[in-house]
């Protein structure tokens, strides 16, 4: 199967590349990665909005409203793709060559060639697993909606962007949020004393903790709570902890190296200041975009 260019990856912003290539008149594949992650942060706002106003807060009541938004966006993202004219194709990933990828669905490999490859396959959370403690009490932002019931507390490792998001969000469904930092100074993070998220956050009655790390997370309770360790000497106790430290690129299992592509520390792609790869086939566009370097020092 032959064409100008294949997409890879999930979500509005691979669909978008997508669509974008195609009313430029390319044949286009928009190929998903089998393991790509199921989360959108723009589902999830609108859900909790939905959840709240409805004044039935829980658990089960937000992962419904989660579903049902989750296919609705599907459909609509089926109905533009399919009136581009664009083949969407979902299986295990792995490129064979710089121009070409196979994708495993079931017992049928399909091999696609494309003068242009896009790696828009965002990114996923880091591992929390060098926290420790018990997977009952220790989440990230892209599982915690497995909770059996909604937490009355939770403390949220990191106030980047996705750290700070979820505490807004968990504080609008009632949860009692305490936000863990390493740096001094929140402001600096989420922008200066201008930043709505935090004044937001401010108004919510969150707790920020700064300038303390976690060293630990032990649970307690037959699982059913978790202390985080500070290196500060103290503990909190929550119900569940999320840990929002970082994220790495959602490439594994893509065989990227193989062929050529440099990856970060993180699995992210390093690119030169337009977004080509080491392979001039191959471009990234997006959150899996790493160090930018020029096209000289990438050699």
């Amino acid at each position: 199967m032959r064409f100008d260019q294949i997409v890879i990856g999930a979500g509005r912003d691979a669909v978008a590349q997508a669509i974008t290539a195609a009313g430029q008149g390319h044949v286009v594949a928009l190929v998903t990665p089998a393991n790509s992650p199921n989360f959108d942060t723009q589902i999830l706002r609108q859900a909790v909005e939905q959840v709240v106003r409805s004044e039935s807060v829980s658990m089960t009541a937000l992962r419904t409203e989660v579903a049902r938004l989750a296919q609705a966006q599907k459909m609509a993202d089926c109905g533009e793709l399919a009136r581009a004219g664009i083949d969407a194709i979902t299986g295990e990933v792995q490129f064979v060559d710089a121009n070409t990828i196979t994708v495993q669905h079931g017992i049928v490999i399909e091999r696609l060639t494309a003068q242009t490859i896009v790696l828009a396959c965002g990114t996923k959370a880091a591992p929390a697993a060098r926290f420790g403690g018990d997977d009952a009490a220790v989440f990230t932002a892209e599982n915690w909606l497995s909770l059996e019931k909604l937490p009355q507390s939770m403390v949220i490792v990191g106030s980047g962007k996705t750290g700070l998001e979820h505490a807004i969000l968990l504080s609008r469904l009632g949860v009692e949020v305490t936000v863990v930092d390493e740096h001094s100074n929140v402001f600096e993070l989420c922008g200066g004393l201008m930043n709505l998220d935090l004044f937001e956050a401010q108004s919510l009655g969150i707790a920020f903790r700064l300038n303390d790390e976690v060293i630990g997370v032990e649970s307690r309770s037959a699982g059913r709570q978790a202390a985080v360790r500070l290196a500060s000497g103290r503990s909190l106790i929550a119900d569940a902890v999320m840990i929002c430290t970082g994220r790495v690129g959602c490439t594994d299992g893509l065989n990227l190296e193989t062929i050529g592509v440099g990856l970060d520390e993180e699995g992210r792609a390093w690119c030169d200041t337009n977004g080509c790869t080491w392979v001039p086939s191959i471009v990234a566009v997006g959150d899996v975009v790493g160090f930018r370097t020029s096209a000289a020092m990438a050699g």
